[in-house]
């Protein structure tokens, strides 16, 4: 016997009607490659969104199935891009520009995608390549200079693509196992092996890691995604955002020490993200520079790489700023734990809790862990034993 309430499909355009019907105020702000800040709502996100979506179709042909590659930094173009294209059934597939060029050719081809979305600050490395690429149309320029050149051929700019297009769409049905993303991994042996995440496995991800046990994120937030959108879908924080009715701001190039502290004091920036080099980069030229102001960050999340005990304690200790070490890979869509205290630590010596805040910690809901043994035996969890 089947249940009676109401059966919708779990899709990336769920959650884009969602946050358009909900939290159409909410704000994402810009820092652009240029130095100028962008900033506008999830309302006018969504009429962007349509106005790509009916571009992607109307101008460049683009239908279900078909692969679209990004080349881009973290911006509000980048967020429309990770909804306009699953959302006429197509697969986003974002490109790591730090790979070299030869992974990027390799990745590119394997892929087949049809257009590439490039940040103008980026062509010269797909310029390189271009001639090797045997399956890209067209070239969509974002961000580009009025003196623009390139010698890639058949460009489009991205504002001309969407500028003539209509602000409303219907949506096409998509069933939620269709692919909507695609991530190749870096950290591999041999060449970098291609990820597909279906709607659902984003959604399911999305509504994860905003709940308190995870990323803990609510409305009230105003969250800096520093981790790039070209590396595992921004750890799906673009999609959590939306869920979540956090105004969302993306930094672009401005990766630097010095530029994120001035995002996140002009901004108010409350939550943020980001690999452990970036926070011990800030940490240490906030060491050598205090701000003038204590900053409203309260909390930053960590991936990518282990976030040491050391690192968590100065923070803290002479900021006020809490670190949270999580993991995951781009298999598993891609955060699968967080390290969060629990109660029964709560007796624990300072310096016993910073050793398990140090750690990996504990599987979200739907993520299923187990480590085995040099015999192929299901090893014991016990905190101890290696696998």
């Amino acid at each position: 016997m089947n249940g009676l309430i109401m059966d919708y499909p779990l899709t990336t355009t769920t959650i884009l009607n969602y946050a358009n019907s909900a939290f159409p105020d909410k704000k994402l702000i810009s820092y652009l490659p240029d130095g100028s800040r962008h900033e506008y709502s999830y309302a006018q996100l969504y009429k962007r969104c349509c106005q790509l979506a009916n571009g992607l179709r109307n101008k460049l042909g683009i239908e279900k199935g078909d692969m679209v590659g990004t080349f881009a930094w973290n911006h509000y173009q980048h967020v429309e891009l990770y909804y306009g294209i699953p959302g006429i059934g197509a697969v986003c597939h974002t490109i790591n520009i730090r790979l070299s060029a030869q992974q990027i050719e390799f990745i590119i081809n394997h892929s087949e995608d049809k257009v590439i979305f490039v940040d103008a600050t980026l062509v010269p490395l797909l310029e390189k390549i271009a001639p090797k690429l045997e399956t890209v149309e067209k070239y969509v320029i974002i961000n580009a200079s009025k003196n623009f050149s390139t010698s890639l051929g058949n460009i489009l700019h991205y504002e001309d693509l969407i500028g003539e297009q209509l602000d409303t769409i219907d949506w096409p049905e998509i069933n939620e196992n269709d692919a909507s993303g695609m991530c190749y991994t870096s950290g591999t042996t041999g060449m970098p092996k291609g990820v597909l995440y279906s709607h659902r496995s984003t959604y399911l991800h999305a509504m994860t890691i905003l709940s308190p046990n995870a990323g803990n994120y609510n409305f009230s937030d105003k969250i800096l995604l520093i981790v790039p959108q070209f590396h595992v879908m921004a750890w799906g924080f673009p999609y959590m955002c939306l869920l979540t009715g956090s105004d969302m701001v993306m930094p672009s190039l401005h990766l630097q020490p010095k530029a994120i502290i001035n995002i996140l004091e002009s901004e108010q920036i409350n939550k943020a993200n980001g690999v452990p080099s970036i926070w011990r980069g800030v940490y240490e030229e906030m060491k050598k520079n205090p701000p003038k102001t204590k900053l409203a960050l309260e909390e930053y999340l960590v991936g990518g790489s282990a976030l040491s005990a050391s690192l968590i304690e100065n923070f803290e200790k002479d900021f006020g700023i809490k670190g949270v070490q999580a993991w995951g890979m781009t298999e598993t869509s891609p955060l699968g734990t967080a390290s969060r205290l629990q109660k029964k630590h709560e007796k624990l010596t300072r310096k016993e809790q910073l050793k398990i805040r140090a750690k990996q910690g504990f599987e979200f809901p739907g993520i299923e862990m187990r480590i085995i043994d040099e015999n192929g035996n299901i090893a014991p969890r016990d905190g101890e034993t290696m696998g």
